[in-house]
């Protein structure tokens, strides 16, 4: 696993490692918990045609959206 894809945001826990696909690829994968209960909350993969070149950069972009997913739904509570 890559060391940045688990990290934390606003009390959740989010898990970015990304699926390596059969060519090589990677395909950006977010599963989202509470940090104080470990509840799931949320968990997405990202569409097929959507791959990355690099592990770091399937991680970037499901950590990318998963602080969005977050922050914005933090402004509705």
């Amino acid at each position: 696993m890559h060391p940045d894809a688990a990290f934390t945001h606003r009390g959740y826990l989010l898990n970015c490692a990304p699926a390596r696909a059969g060519d090589g690829t990677y395909q950006a994968y977010v599963v989202i918990s509470r940090s104080s209960d470990g509840e799931l909350v949320a968990n997405r993969f990202f569409p097929a045609e959507l791959r990355f070149a690099e592990e770091s950069a399937a991680i970037a972009h499901a950590r990318d959206w998963a602080v969005r997913w977050i922050d914005a739904s933090s402004m509705t509570i």
